[in-house]
């Protein structure tokens, strides 16, 4: 699904309409990534978002699980190298 480009500016999910240099965004509230490329995927997230049923609740399945073992979400935000999670990142979250 592509969002039109009104819609991103009056929604604020990329930029804030006051201040363009602003976090104050869906976008700037959202991205919490390590990496260049993990930043690009959620813009590109946030701009195209999935509409595979199937999708996303695979994707809801793994937060919950991130969010319910908390050794886990640690372990993958800090053990794994990050061309391992560029990697990993390609074969889970472009999945559309």
């Amino acid at each position: 699904m592509m969002i039109d480009v009104s819609a991103i500016r009056s929604l604020e999910l990329i930029q804030n309409l006051r201040d363009s240099k602003s976090k104050d965004c869906l976008f700037g509230l959202l991205n919490q990534t390590q990496t260049p490329m993990g930043s690009r995927l959620l813009r590109s997230n946030v701009l195209q978002p999935l509409t595979s049923e199937e999708t996303l609740n695979l994707r809801y399945d793994a937060l919950e699980e991130l969010t319910t073992k908390e050794e886990m979400f640690f372990g993958v935000r800090t053990g794994m190298p990050k061309r391992e999670f560029v990697k990993s990142s390609r074969l889970t979250w472009h999945q559309r």
